[in-house]
């Protein structure tokens, strides 16, 4: 009964400190127009999921003839650039969501769900310059695209990195591009 005791007033006073800490950082006075432009900036989101991370984990795997697992890369959230920040801001102001989904042990896809301000040459300048992969591995006598949409194939030894891009219009307007982003492996002879 003492050490349940303890532990009550352990965790108590933990909620306690937890209280006062947030509440603390909640309460600041309004002191002039300057200040919300700093919260702005101090409010910039930050996540660490770099995209070019992922594709190379993705990549090592078909390197080294792992089967690719759900489990293991399946994911929904925002992924970003090298220095954390989100890669787009959807049409609301969000940061930008992505999927990246398993489709088979040898075929990946990452996906931005939703419209934005993704700028694709941009995406893939910054995954050729990442992930190290020269202009002169594109892939030119890929399979056509699909109406519509842009593509541009590299081949990275066991696979192929895929971007397809396609713009897209909401009913209210709005346009910007959907990308897929595709990790195939080659099948072996």
């Amino acid at each position: 009964m003492k050490d349940l005791t303890a532990d009550i007033r352990f965790c108590a006073g933990m909620l306690l400190i937890i209280t006062f800490l947030s509440l603390g950082g909640c309460s600041s006075g309004n002191t002039g127009a300057s200040d919300s432009t700093h919260v702005v900036t101090s409010d910039e989101p930050h996540a660490d999921n770099d995209i070019a991370m992922t594709i190379r984990s993705i990549m090592d795997a078909m390197n080294v003839d792992q089967p690719l697992d759900s489990a293991e890369y399946d994911f929904q959230g925002i992924l970003t650039d090298g220095s954390g920040r989100p890669l787009y801001t959807d049409i609301q102001g969000a940061p930008g969501q992505w999927s990246v989904k398993v489709l088979s042990p040898t075929k990946a896809r990452l996906k931005n769900l939703y419209l934005g301000d993704l700028v694709p040459e941009e995406l893939m300048q910054y995954l050729l310059t990442s992930l190290e992969i020269p202009d002169s591995l594109m892939v030119t006598d890929y399979y056509p695209p699909r109406h519509e949409t842009e593509m541009a194939v590299y081949d990275f030894g066991p696979g192929h990195l895929i971007m397809e891009t396609l713009t897209a219009k909401t009913e209210s307007g709005h346009s910007g591009p959907l990308v897929n982003i595709v990790l195939i492996k080659k099948h072996q002879s």
